[in-house]
């Protein structure tokens, strides 16, 4: 496959991922590795202020918030972040995270610290849960729109790569021993909002998404009679390596996909869930952005000692174990993030899930068959879990997002995005909140519930989600596809490239015009492009 990004493009997009999604990892499972550290300090507190210790259920009631507050704060971020980015740009909403999560880093270790405050820790990891809550929509519709549609699935997947590679990390870190101790724990909880100032500091650096400057320079009427001499074409052309026509006829495709949706009235949610169209691309990237808890991976992520001490692991070894997991799962990520070029993101997709199910009912079988044979089972049960995170990583881990973004015409993605960050958010904190009542009600018959979720997956994303193909053909025709294969070879016709072009040029097209109920008001009077 011929370089299509720049190097340019390539930096923007790591350096994006890594500064927002790493710090993200290392809040998130924090306090599991300093959960006995952490408990002492709020004793300390309890004595600082009223002279006598919290009894167990004080302190567990506490240290509960702090681990929750995380998610709380992400549900009200998948809410918000629509709102936020019908008044600030990509940039400067990333921007604002970011200054939110130095603020956070400076709550949960000085103000915490300092202040013999766990009131502190808790709106800090609130404040943390926010910014992530945003970011998981914003970051991702930012890679989209920089990157060629081409490759957005394969640009996607450093996200999770990060996520588990940072939750290694973060449970490293946080062991007594390293950084967890009584004395350092306000230096590891301080050390996510690191990357947050160096973000800070290389912003001014960073551009603007392509869709972006095209919807901004129709608002503000930026007529330039040669429609390449527009900022935005001089962007993209700094952000793809190919040569100039093939760029051209890449810009000239995004304005007429944007057009397309403007002209169809496609661009507020409630036209978005009206269109038949849509509202396919919109549920289709909802069930695949969800597809990875539906999985179970979150209820993995933060009870993975507990999961390892039922499949008859010592617990002084199961930390270690977790360890490994979330290594394995960002070795594995990173290794077969090429296959996402050769098979595509809907195949691996899929195959990620079928495997995903197949382990989750092996897992079930050997918890369930323990008590015969305990040594046979135990290996079995650590087979089932390799097996699990293999699948995970190399399907929905790797894909969910890049897919979801593929499959939406440019629009259409931002209300995507935002519901499907608000959906994938309520499922984390339901999943979060009810394990440990579940394990205890149905011990190991528990993973059979995931498998059921990944089932309906499987089914819905093969027979109701279109190919990425199929997608930007709906969007430009208005016109319902039945058959996959059949529109590849339709899309490249010249007659089908000629009918896109006429109706992008046509005279009357209000397609910048009028009110645009996403981007607000996109009253230009300038032509389309020649």
């Amino acid at each position: 496959m011929p370089r299509i990004n720049s190097n340019y493009c390539v930096f923007v997009t790591l350096f994006t991922q890594l500064t927002f999604f790493l710090p993200v990892a290392l809040n998130v499972v924090a306090l599991n590795p300093t959960d006995a550290t952490i408990s002492q300090f709020v004793n300390a507190s309890f004595q600082h202020r009223w002279n006598r210790t919290g009894d167990n259920e004080e302190v567990g009631f506490i240290m509960s918030m702090a681990k929750s507050m995380i998610l709380v704060g992400g549900l009200v971020g998948a809410f918000t972040i629509k709102f936020m980015l019908q008044i600030l740009s990509r940039q400067q909403n990333l921007t604002l995270l970011h200054v939110i999560f130095v603020v956070s880093s400076l709550l949960m270790s000085v103000a915490t610290k300092f202040g013999m405050s766990y009131e502190a820790l808790i709106v800090g990891r609130f404040l943390c849960g926010f910014s992530r809550g945003c970011g998981f929509t914003l970051v991702p519709l930012m890679i989209a729109e920089t990157t060629s549609r081409k490759t957005i699935a394969l640009y996607q997947a450093p996200t999770l790569a990060i996520l588990q590679l940072g939750s290694a990390i973060s449970n490293f870190l946080g062991l007594p021993w390293v950084l967890g101790g009584e004395q350092t724990w306000p230096f590891f909880l301080a050390m996510p909002g690191f990357f947050s100032i160096v973000y800070l500091i290389a912003s001014p650096m960073l551009p603007e998404t392509i869709t972006y400057k095209i919807l901004e320079e129709e608002n503000v009427e930026v007529c330039v009679e040669n429609q390449f001499a527009r900022p935005s074409f001089s962007l993209l052309k700094k952000l793809r390596a190919g040569n100039l026509s093939t760029v051209q006829t890449e810009y000239i495709d995004m304005k007429m996909e944007i057009s397309a949706s403007l002209r169809s009235s496609q661009t507020s949610f409630w036209n978005v869930l009206m269109g038949e169209n849509s509202r396919r691309q919109l549920f289709g990237a909802i069930v695949i952005l969800t597809t990875l808890q539906s999985t179970g991976v979150q209820a993995v992520a933060l009870y993975t000692d507990t999961i390892f001490e039922e499949t008859g692991i010592p617990k002084n070894q199961a930390t270690y174990y977790t360890i490994g997991m979330f290594v394995l799962m960002a070795l594995v990520l990173f290794a077969s993030s090429p296959l996402l070029v050769q098979y595509g993101a809907r195949k691996i997709i899929l195959v990620g899930l079928t495997g995903t199910a197949f382990s989750l009912v092996l897992l079930t079988v050997s918890l369930k068959t323990r008590s015969f044979c305990p040594d046979i089972m135990t290996k079995v049960s650590l087979t089932a879990l390799i097996l699990y995170s293999c699948f995970v990583s190399v399907g929905p881990m790797m894909c969910f997002m890049g897919f979801a973004t593929e499959v939406t015409a440019q629009l259409i993605r931002p209300s995507a995005m935002w519901i499907g960050g608000i959906v994938w958010n309520t499922m984390a904190s339901a999943i979060v909140w009810s394990t440990p009542y579940v394990l205890q009600a149905i011990h190991g018959y528990f993973y059979l519930v995931f498998v059921g979720l990944v089932v309906f997956d499987v089914l819905y994303i093969k027979f109701y989600v279109p190919s990425n193909t199929t997608a930007r053909y709906q969007i430009i025709t208005n016109e319902p596809v039945e058959n996959f294969e059949e529109v590849t070879p339709l899309l490249s016709s010249e007659i089908f490239r000629q009918e896109k072009t006429a109706n992008y040029h046509a005279e009357n097209s209000p397609s910048f015009r009028g009110k645009n109920k996403y981007y607000g008001s996109a009253s230009s009077n300038c032509s389309l492009p020649n």
